[in-house]
């Protein structure tokens, strides 16, 4: 598949910026509530305040709650915000026109990296033992005749 080809397949799948930008603000939102939670039950714990369970039934703690208002409030506060509004979407408009590489084309790249490192290794090797020998064998010898 080529590069025009995935960006029409993905035009044709729908692939509105604004979605983009929705699905990887609950996507992070989802991970920074849960990372928050974890911190402020952390806080709480530290200070010695009471973290009662308030919905039971997903045991969710009080910081667990304090967490996804947080964000949510985060969230929101980048939404309605035009600034970042258009510089989330400009961002998302940059990656729909990205046009990532063929397997094949990672796979030989892959292959270039390895042999390269393999390559500097062996030159660094060498370049390292012939520094030893010099210092430790030869110029103390050298040193020691004089």
């Amino acid at each position: 598949m080529s590069a025009s080809d995935a960006s029409q397949q993905a035009n044709r799948a729908g692939m509105d910026p604004k979605r983009l930008v929705v699905v990887s603000y609950l996507v992070f939102g989802l991970v920074i509530a849960l990372f928050l939670g974890h911190v402020l039950e952390q806080l709480v714990a530290r200070f010695g305040l009471p973290n009662g369970r308030v919905l039971e039934g997903l045991d969710w703690k009080a910081t667990d709650v304090a967490g996804v208002v947080v964000t949510l409030g985060a969230g929101l506060f980048c939404w309605f915000n035009p600034k970042v509004r258009t510089q989330s979407l400009d961002v998302a408009n940059e990656l729909m026109r990205v046009t990532w590489p063929s397997w094949e084309e990672t796979r030989l790249s892959t292959f270039a990296v390895v042999v390269a490192s393999l390559v500097a290794s062996i030159v660094l090797f060498g370049i390292d033992r012939f520094s030893y020998e010099l210092m430790i064998e030869w110029l103390p010898s050298l040193w020691s005749k004089l």
